[in-house]
């Protein structure tokens, strides 16, 4: 159940930002050039994080004895992963059909990801 309703959640989190954030932006807004990095560096982050998790979630269970990662690390992978999520919204990106399909693509393997990583860790 988890792995359908992360995923979802991820979807409608990022799609329904960039519709919110579309209806209140004026026109002609463009994103900083300073904004050009963040992305890269929260997709690692993410990345970083999720494979942490779900490593240490796999190796728990062939274990015979468990080590669990503080439940920090999960708190700040769900955060890295919302602002992820977040940035095309807040960077400006063009509210058309094509871009909320493709931002609503790229929310479900992060979603699915962290279902994973929640799913391995408990």
């Amino acid at each position: 159940m988890i792995f359908v309703v992360v995923p979802v959640l991820a979807v409608v989190f990022s799609v329904g930002l960039l519709v919110a954030v579309a209806r209140l932006r004026p026109d002609g807004m463009t994103p900083h050039a300073a904004l050009a990095p963040v992305p890269n560096v929260l997709a690692s982050v993410v990345v970083l994080l999720s494979s942490f998790e779900v490593v240490t979630g796999w190796a728990n269970r062939a274990s015979s004895h468990p080590l669990h990662p503080p439940a920090v690390v999960f708190v700040l992978d769900v955060l890295a992963a919302a602002c992820l999520l977040a940035y095309p919204a807040v960077a400006g990106l063009p509210y058309t059909w094509r871009n909320r399909i493709l931002v609503g693509m790229f929310a479900l393997p992060v979603g699915a990801v962290l279902a994973l990583a929640w799913d391995l860790q408990r």
